[in-house]
């Protein structure tokens, strides 16, 4: 019996320290949770200050040279943050669009022929496409799938 006994009183003991443990766990977090809440709670009474003190000085009633020096700061920041605001609107708005893919020039007998300038940097049109009916992308006559979406299209 004393093994029998042993074993019980471990688990007791192995009981007990959870227990304890788990209580421990719960009071901290409580008291985490309320600290961050209290700390939250200041900082909004810290910025509604600021945003006070910012309106005070701008309409000209407070005249601190220390406040006036951070309301240009703010006044800086802001304009650069609508001017990143911007630039993210144009990124997003920003799409991929795919190079038209070009197919070879055929091969012709190694002869030199004579073409005058403007002939030869004007650019010569595809002489077979076709459209994508899934997306509408233009692709060469000779594609069987779409290089845009991968559709099966020959």
């Amino acid at each position: 019996m004393g093994l029998l006994n042993q074993i019980g009183k471990t688990l007791s003991q192995v009981t007990d320290r959870a227990k304890f443990e788990a209580e421990k766990f719960q009071k901290t977090t409580r008291l985490q949770f309320e600290i961050n809440e209290l700390r939250r709670q200041i900082d909004l009474k810290l910025m509604e200050l600021g945003q006070r003190a910012y309106d005070l000085q701008r309409a000209g009633q407070i005249h601190a040279p220390s406040l006036a020096e951070l309301s240009t700061t703010i006044d800086q920041l802001r304009a650069t943050l609508v001017t990143r605001e911007e630039e993210l609107k144009q990124a997003q708005r920003e799409v991929y669009v795919e190079p038209t893919p070009t197919t070879p020039p055929p091969i012709t007998s190694p002869t030199v022929q004579s073409v005058p300038i403007s002939e030869a940097s004007s650019p010569k049109p595809a002489t077979e496409s076709k459209i994508c009916g899934q997306c509408g992308f233009v692709m060469p006559g000779n594609a069987i799938f779409c290089p845009s979406c991968g559709t099966r299209v020959g």
